[in-house]
């Protein structure tokens, strides 16, 4: 066969697959989509090229939103996404309906603008990494303007690929070549790896045979530092009884740059606050310090601003520090011998975790890839080491060239390929009108304070240059010139949408740039111009004069609840807010808070509705983003009208010890059926430093003022997991999750706690029917009907997913709802239905553009089963 009918059959085949799509099975149940845009992180966009208003956008958490009417309305296309995290697109100007998305799992590609998606082989973050990654891809896919087949792929690992046959198969095209590694231990950076502001290693050791305990004098390593300084560093050693033993802090030990045996003692070890506080009886048991021959795994972290900063080391051998040797040496406690129980020099035996990278340096990421409109063969790379890349071959051979070390993007002109421009990030605008060879810095006028992170040119009017720069992470500019790059303009300002996206209402009809992160020229239309950003999307029709807010649809919200009233519909999201609706989630209008302010906006997580006398009456929970605040209770009896927060009997602060997510927040509201004066709250961790933590909460006059239950569930982690028995105001129900999870139980109106569930040791959310059948998730459904004292399991599942989300039918008690997830941002639930208690359960997931929603609501009165999470759905049932 041809080679290029072999091509041409393998995009048939790809074609075939990317039609059917995904979810075949479920295909009978249409959702529909009601939730609002705006209000989260949008971070690429870029316009058909040949049908005239179309335009895709990627967000961090929703997929992949279109809009086919000039960026008016939009709808989430997700069928067959891999990944809902998206940090670049990119289209294919010879084929125009097809489109690339890099997903954090993986490129996607789609061939019938955007409607059905496919993961492309090999790209996975633990293959090839052809990935989009938050901080790391801006532009990161480019396709040559003149075959389709040919892709150019940045990677967030250092490299460019380039696939000859559609995606199907990649090679590297460009590859930094990074310093070697010098002889002698093991390199180990902490951080500039990933997102985690913490990492280490880790090995198991065994303590050296026929040597006595007393002979035993410390535990250590031979260490070489880079001259930094960590902000925290702690070996911590884990015997074998379970104690863990934390040393004192060794940040210290990187300011030394020549190779060092570091010894450490009994005495620079302690006992493990947080270990001690999770099993307290087990902790009065153990010795103050290790017991030598006990310990079986030594973890040595660092943590702090890892994302921005590194600190490297070189390790040798880990050690036990002994007075004497198996084979008769001696030694003393001020000089003693080192006997090597792990040698990462030759063995390399050590495991890994969170922001962590192992031997010889790792490239920076190459944040975008262009090819030129008028010479295909002349392909840029902007690089985050290297600065710009220049190859003349279509990717053969490549010159670094000379421009800023820290390279964000590259524009190349339309018409004209000598002239290219590039973003430096806080290094500005710069432009070469020789093909590369030569570099002028034309960021007059570009303020200071502006990361520049993407310039764009007018097809029509080359002369016309767009730039965007973010300013202290969360400000914006938008910069015009109309004279190559000479002088430049700059707004920040846009026009608000308060109806497409209805928060903060009260901060005005103008609203202030936030965090854009690509713009984009309509090819076909010139004067059109829009950028992804922060909160607000906008869109300009008049050349970047004057922007408006155009994200109508685009929903991004990561709803934590809903409740109804009849008819009308509460929600509560992370970052935005509480709102109502009251023609069934058409429109929307947020309650609070009605304009940013400190120490309340933050996350919204749980909403209480009770009618008293006509009127709802609204209990809800939230945890401003300033961490110096605490958790928050607003009370309002009026529908939301009006409101007061009151923090009265809550902790004046976050916990920390033994939470879900590092931080204790209040998740978790139930009231008593019985008595609505009557509410419970829940709130993850443990006492620390003093604290009381967090745990359960009671109040008794409708969430005005709170009092800590003075005894409680000997797990305080949770996430959902809280319910009041609507047969007895007394019975409380308390998910945990971990250490010690399950299901408590109260009888006592919560002054008494007991375990009755430990069959599974994640339990995520729980509720209880109308007749007191409670139900409880983790791997699988489980339910008792004697009020917690047996359980059988509901479901039989086997994968790897959780159930989170958990709804009854209050008329049939035996149709049952619920959803499945996994922890990550792959697209990998399912929302499955029983209508005979559990002996059969069917897959309802149907069309729904994001398949995770935590939270499952059905309202009666409408017979609607809304889906929560990441986007807002509805089906009717």
């Amino acid at each position: 066969m041809h080679a290029s009918q072999y091509l041409s059959l393998k995009n048939l085949i790809l074609a075939a697959i990317l039609a059917v799509g995904v979810k075949c099975e479920a295909a009978d149940a249409r959702w529909e989509q009601c939730g609002w845009g705006g209000g989260g992180f949008y971070y690429c966009a870029i316009f058909h090229p040949a049908k005239n208003g179309t335009i895709y956008m990627g967000g961090d958490v929703d997929g992949v939103s279109k809009s086919e009417d000039h960026g008016h309305s939009w709808r989430l296309v997700n069928n067959g996404i891999a990944d809902y995290g998206i940090f670049s697109l990119a289209v294919d100007r010879k084929n125009p309906d097809t489109v690339y998305a890099a997903t954090e799992a993986g490129l996607c590609k789609s061939i019938d603008a955007a409607e059905h998606w496919q993961l492309l082989p090999d790209t996975g973050r633990k293959d090839l990494r052809i990935t989009g990654e938050k901080g790391r891809s801006i532009r990161s896919v480019a396709v040559d303007p003149t075959n389709g087949n040919i892709i150019y792929a940045a990677s967030p690992g250092g490299k460019v690929f380039k696939s000859m046959d559609g995606g199907a198969t990649w090679k590297v095209a460009y590859e930094k070549q990074t310093a070697r590694d010098p002889a002698g231990g093991l390199r180990v950076q902490y951080g500039k790896v990933n997102s985690a502001y913490f990492g280490g290693i880790w090995a198991q050791v065994k303590f050296p045979g026929g040597l006595k305990p007393e002979e035993c004098v410390g535990f250590g390593f031979s260490f070489k530092g880079d001259g930094s300084h960590p902000q925290d560093c702690f070996l911590i050693l884990k015997s074998g009884n379970g104690a863990t033993y934390l040393s004192r802090n060794l940040n210290d030990l990187f300011t030394n740059d020549s190779w060092q045996d570091v010894v450490l003692h009994a005495e620079d070890f302690h006992l493990d606050p947080d270990f001690a506080k999770k099993n307290p009886d087990l902790a009065k048991t153990l010795p103050a310090t290790p017991d030598w021959p006990t310990v079986t795994r030594f973890d040595l972290s660092c943590s702090g601003p890892l994302p921005t900063e590194s600190c490297i080391g070189r390790f040798g051998k880990f050690f036990f520090a002994t007075t004497v040797s198996a084979d008769g040496q001696k030694g003393t406690a001020d000089k003693p011998l080192l006997l090597p129980v792990v040698d990462l020099s030759e063995t390399k035996t050590v495991q890994t975790y969170g922001n962590i990278h192992l031997g010889n340096p790792a490239a920076g990421p190459v944040y975008s890839v262009a090819v030129a409109e008028k010479d295909p063969s002349m392909v840029i790379a902007a690089t985050a080491d290297t600065g710009l890349v220049l190859s003349l071959d279509a990717g053969q051979t490549w010159t670094e060239l000379s421009t800023p070390k820290k390279a964000a993007n590259i524009a190349i002109d339309p018409v004209n390929p000598d002239i290219i421009y590039g973003s430096f990030f806080t290094d500005g605008i710069w432009k070469s009108t020789d093909k590369g060879k030569t570099w002028t810095n034309i960021s007059k006028g570009i303020g200071k304070d502006s990361a520049i992170r993407e310039v764009a040119i007018d097809p029509a009017n080359t002369m016309n240059v767009y730039a965007i720069g973010s300013i202290n992470d969360w400000g914006g500019r938008v910069y015009s010139s109309n004279d190559g790059g000479k002088t430049w303009k700059s707004t920040s300002q846009l026009k608000v949408d308060s109806e497409g996206d209805p928060t903060q209402p009260l901060d005005g009809p103008v609203s202030a740039l936030s965090g854009p992160t690509n713009i984009t020229v309509n090819p076909l239309k010139p004067q059109e111009l829009f950028i992804s950003a922060n909160w607000r999307s906008c869109l300009s029709q008049d050349r970047g004069l004057t922007w408006a807010e155009s994200d109508r649809g685009a929903d991004i919200s990561v709803i934590t609840d809903v409740r109804f009233s009849g008819s009308r519909t509460y929600v509560t999201a992370m970052d935005e807010g509480t709102f109502a609706s009251d023609d069934g989630g058409k429109k929307w209008r947020q309650l609070w808070p009605l304009k940013f302010t400190w120490g309340f906006s933050g996350h919204n997580w749980r909403i209480q509705v009770t009618s008293i006398n006509g009127a709802d009456r609204l209990i809800g929970t939230c945890s401003p983003w300033d961490m110096g605040s605490s958790n928050r209770v607003v009370v309002s009896g009026d529908g939301g009208k009006t409101f007061k927060i009151t923090t009265a009997g809550l902790p004046a602060s976050y916990p920390h010890a033994n939470t879900m997510w590092g931080t204790g927040y209040a998740r978790a509201l139930a009231v008593a059926p019985k008595n609505p004066n009557v509410v419970y709250l829940g709130i993850d961790g443990d006492p620390m430093d003093g604290k009381n933590g967090g745990g359960v909460f009671k109040s008794e006059d409708s969430g005005v003022t709170w009092s800590q239950l003075p005894n409680q569930p000997s797990s305080r982690r949770m996430y959902y997991g809280l319910a009041v028995d609507p047969t007895d105001s007394n019975r409380i129900f308390w998910g945990a999750c971990g250490i010690g999870g399950g299901i408590y139980r109260s009888e006592d109106a919560g002054a008494t706690w007991k375990q009755v569930f430990s069959n599974e040791p994640w339990v995520f959310n729980l509720m209880v029917a109308p007749d007191g059948t409670i139900y409880g998730c983790g791997k699988n459904l489980w339910k008792s009907a004697d009020h917690g004292t047996t359980w059988t399991s509901v479901s039989k599942f086997s994968d790897e997913r959780t159930v989170c989300g958990i709804e009854v039918d209050p008329r049939n008690l035996k149709t049952i709802w619920i959803s499945r997830l996994t922890w990550d941002g792959t697209s990998n639930g399912s929302i499955n239905k029983t209508i005979d208690g559990g002996a059969t359960w069917s897959d309802i997931t149907g069309n729904i553009p994001l398949d995770k929603p935590q939270i499952l609501r059905f309202n009666p009165e409408t017979r609607e089963l809304w889906a929560a999470g990441t986007t807002l759905n509805k089906l009717k049932q």
